[in-house]
């Protein structure tokens, strides 16, 4: 689902991916099997300080952040593409 959302929403919002507290081979796998587009973006962080910055406790997490870098909407763990599109569409309609 998310590679299928990123895809159509490519140039209009970016797309941030962490494996937690993995290593840049575990992410290498993720994105193969999952094909995430090239335009998403991998961030390793194998000491979890990306993950405690955004306040992240469980892979599935999505923040949506608006222009200025605010966070618009958190949930803790996976969403139905139904409303992670609901929030995309109002993220980009502004």
């Amino acid at each position: 689902m998310v590679a299928q959302v990123a895809r159509d929403y490519e140039g209009k919002v970016r797309f941030l991916t962490s494996p937690g507290l993995d290593n840049e081979k575990a992410m290498e796998q993720a994105v193969d099997e999952f094909k995430w587009p090239d335009s998403m973006t991998h961030a390793i962080d194998s000491d979890g300080s990306l993950w405690e910055q955004l306040e992240v406790r469980y892979r599935g997490a999505w923040i949506f952040l608006n222009d200025d870098g605010e966070v618009a909407f958190r949930s803790v763990t996976h969403i139905p593409e139904k409303e992670v599109r609901s929030h995309l569409q109002e993220l980009t309609s502004r």
